[in-house]
This record gives structure tokens, sequence and C-alpha cells, in this order.
């Protein structure tokens, strides 16, 4: 037999939405991401979690199949739940990643942007390649709601998110339209929208980029196009856009620039 793994033993509050499990998933999730409970602990037993929570057991393993189903846990009969390596979870739990406990894991965003950055590049080249005239105008109409500061800051980056579906249509590809969507909905989760919020992202500076990629295909230089779209694409993930989280008060030891 191997050798016996510990409880840990972690402070939660009382959950508070109407539905428990949710609430419970998310602080369990939070205590496992934030290192509370490291991979290859187990959780608590359910009667221990159960109390901890002043909720039933029910609740507890419902929790905890949403915990397995984001691959954070395996759950074994007669042996409890194992926190598994957060390289082995979903992707789904990515967003929660990079912010949580009120703040930007912004290494894990620029790692992020390595790996989507060149995707959406050849996205927007194929899109370019095979656009057609009504593209074009709904690309233009999403241009005009990024445009207009009298909309919310987030309804304005809506439409660049509907703009990633709109080229990944463009590319006539149905993988490409499946990971448009896929894209959208993590730029579109809560997680997300508060890093941006942290970090006040503006998607103003980004219009100038869509226009020049418009008058380039108005003037049928799908070449330029391309270039202008991937400029874009790389204003959007750009990790020197003041990536940097709120300044902590502690003293550290600073790189030379």
């Amino acid at each position: 037999m191997g050798r016996q793994l510990k409880s840990t033993v972690v402070p939660f509050p009382v959950p508070t939405r109407r539905r428990l499990h949710q609430d419970i998933a998310e602080q369990l999730r939070d205590a496992i991401l934030d290192g509370r409970i490291a991979a290859g602990e187990k959780l608590p037993p359910e009667r221990e979690l159960a109390e901890r929570f002043h909720v039933n057991r029910t609740s507890v393993r419902e929790a905890i199949k949403v915990l397995e189903g984001l691959g954070l846990v395996v759950v074994r009969q007669g042996d409890g739940a194992t926190v598994q390596p957060l390289v082995d979870a979903s992707f789904s739990i990515l967003a929660p990643m990079i912010f949580h406990g009120g703040r930007v894991d912004t290494p894990l965003l620029v790692e992020l942007n390595e790996v989507v950055l060149p995707l959406l590049f050849e996205m927007g080249r194929l899109a370019i390649a095979r656009h057609r005239p009504e593209h074009v105008r709904a690309i233009r109409a999403l241009r005009d709601v990024v445009a207009d500061e009298t909309n919310e800051r987030d309804v304005r980056f809506g439409a660049l998110r509907d703009l990633v579906v709109l080229l990944a249509d463009m590319t006539g590809n149905r993988v490409w339209q499946m990971l448009g969507r896929r894209m959208r909905e993590l730029l579109a989760s809560e997680p997300l929208r508060m890093t941006r919020e942290r970090l006040r992202r503006d998607p103003t500076p980004l219009v100038p980029l869509i226009d020049a990629a418009l008058e380039a295909l108005d003037h049928g230089r799908p070449n330029d196009a391309v270039r202008n779209l991937e400029a874009l694409i790389r204003a959007l993930g750009d990790a020197d856009m003041k990536l940097r989280p709120e300044p902590r008060r502690r003293v550290t030891h600073r790189r030379p620039q």
C-alpha cells in the first residue's frame, strides 16, 4: 500500500448561494489554485467538509463532482478525492487560474498569449483569404460598436470577442469555428473580465488597426489586411500593454531594466 496522504485542514466560510454546491466547489477550487491544498493531497472526507461548510453531504458530493469534471481531483471509491496537478486540469480552469484571490497571474497570461496568438494569426490569415463582401460589412458593424465610447467598456470588448467568432466563421472551417467560440467563451468569463478591469484595458487604441485592415480590404490589398489584422490580434493580447497587477506594499528585488 502507498503512503497515507494527509487530510488538509483549510478554513472555509459558510456558503451563501442558492446552489450551495457551486459555492463549495469554487472555494475548494481556489484553495487548490493558491496551493492551500497541494497536488497529491486528499480533500477532507465528505462528512468533515459538510461540517465545515455547514451543509449536508449531498451538497459536498455535488461540489466534488464539479471539481472532478474540471480535472482538479480524481475520486476513487473508498479512497476519497485526490488533488491532481494543474497541468492535468480542464482548459476551462484557465480563467480562474489567471485571476483569483483578487490578483492577476501575469506570467500565466503571457503563457496563454504564447499559445493563442499564433493560432489567431493563422485563423485571421485564412479568414482574409476567404472573405466575402458581407463579411466586410459585418466587421465594420462590430468596429462601430468598439469605437463608440458611449457604450460600456465590456460591450465594446464584447464586440471584439464577436469579431474573433466572425473571423472563425469567415474561414468556413468547422474546427476554427469551434475554436473561435471557445475563445469567446474564455474571454467573456468573469475572471478575465475582472482581469481587464484590474489592468485597466481599453479597446479604443484597437480601432485604428481595425480601420487599417478594412481599408486594405476595400482597396483589394489582402496582404496588407493580413498584416493589419495580425497587428490587431497582437495588440489584443500584447503582454506589454500594462500587464501589471496593482502594486504590492512590500520590498522586492528587481531585475535591472
